[in-house]
């Protein structure tokens, strides 16, 4: 175009008789139609007419299913999910005692959840992970997400989870590294004391064995490896006489007979890491037991600690209300182990821990001042 060409216009006059107001009318009228369509969107975007615009969401209302054992899990997961911006959530919480009747009322709270239609299950043990699982198929109720925390168990082989890259069903979550605790546990112990040769175990009829079979039967595999025998006490008795047999049998075991004690969770007598404390005490043994246990007794744990796994398995939860898939979330390891050292029950007994050990501690509990008391039954 030769510079001194003018463009036509392709603006309309003012129609005569209307007073310019210095700008065309398609370009008063463009503006008009613009701040009107402007106005409808933001509307429909804040009422939810527009297709397509998500909604306000709803407070979510999660359903919780816990044992004393792992209060500090529960609370680390609530106050998480506080921090990730759910602060208004309702949380449906049922405890249940690891004992006998942990199926049944573990089924009972899955069941109330579902018709409740809960947004979310979470539960502190694969047991409970388990049930949830069966009962929401059971139900046809897949669509209800479950998030766990394993502590005893391989979720794999308890049959939680087809793997750790995807569940292949509604679950997923965190799980301890069952064989590193173990292994870890074993390696204190020689540390302790490098002649230790017999490892007592409180096992059939004292251990409930959906809770701690699988534990015990890793630490009787695992023992020979590091030249420890383990010597396993039983019982017959029905569970409503646990607390006396463990007694009982407690009594009959004299110094020499073992050289330490490994706690087995997940037991018929409710308190029963108490009286294996005292037993390791009389006997003067280092005594080592699972985190959840050591408010009660013991000498020291090694583990990820269950308010750590607790934050963990809320942002996952985040990421499925999010959109995410369970299916399509990896299990994630527990992501950080460390040593607690119960110093004052330690120097009851005569055990003195190793230089290393105080050193890496990341827990040392002077005595039992910061743990809720409890009544041994």
């Amino acid at each position: 175009m030769p510079p001194s060409a003018q463009p036509e216009s392709v603006l309309t006059p003012a129609p005569e008789g209307e007073k310019s107001l210095g700008v065309s009318s398609v370009t008063l009228w463009g503006g008009v139609v613009l701040i009107t369509v402007v106005a409808i969107g933001a509307w429909a975007y804040w009422s939810g007419a527009l297709e397509g615009a998500p909604a306000q969401d709803a407070p979510k209302t999660i359903g919780m299913i816990s044992i004393s054992q792992v209060k500090e899990g529960d609370i680390a997961f609530k106050d998480e999910m506080a921090r990730l911006g759910y602060a208004d959530t309702v949380f449906l919480e049922r405890l249940v005692i690891s004992g006998p009747a942990l199926g049944k009322d573990t089924e009972a709270a899955v069941r109330e959840f579902v018709a409740a239609d809960v947004d979310l299950i979470w539960v502190s043990l694969e047991n409970m992970a388990k049930i949830a699982v069966d009962i929401t198929s059971e139900l046809g109720r897949t669509d209800v997400p479950i998030v766990f925390i394993t502590r005893l168990h391989d979720p794999v082989e308890f049959g939680i989870i087809d793997s750790f890259q995807s569940s292949g069903n509604n679950s997923t979550g965190v799980a301890t590294n069952l064989l590193e605790i173990i292994q870890r546990h074993l390696e204190f112990l020689k540390a302790i004391n490098p002649n230790i040769k017999k490892l007592g175990m409180f096992g059939e009829g004292f251990v409930v064995p959906p809770v701690g079979g699988a534990f015990f039967a890793e630490v009787k595999k695992l023992a020979p490896r590091f030249g420890i025998e383990v010597v396993e006490f039983k019982t017959s008795l029905p569970p409503p006489q646990a607390k006396a047999e463990f007694e009982r049998v407690a009594a009959g075991i004299k110094k020499g007979d073992i050289d330490a004690i490994i706690h087995i969770a997940g037991h018929y007598y409710e308190t029963q890491e108490a009286g294996e404390s005292r037993l390791a005490i009389r006997l003067g043994i280092p005594m080592v037991t699972n985190y959840e246990d050591i408010p009660r007794g013991g000498h020291f744990t090694y583990s990820d600690g269950t308010a750590g796994s607790g934050r963990q398995s809320a942002v996952i939860a985040d990421k499925i209300f999010k959109g995410a898939k369970p299916a399509d979330i990896p299990i994630e390891y527990s992501a950080n182990n460390f040593l607690s050292l119960h110093l004052a029950r330690a120097r009851a007994a005569g055990v003195v821990f190793p230089d290393a050990m105080l050193f890496i501690a990341e827990k040392k509990y002077e005595d039992d001042s910061q743990f809720p008391s409890f009544e041994d039954h």
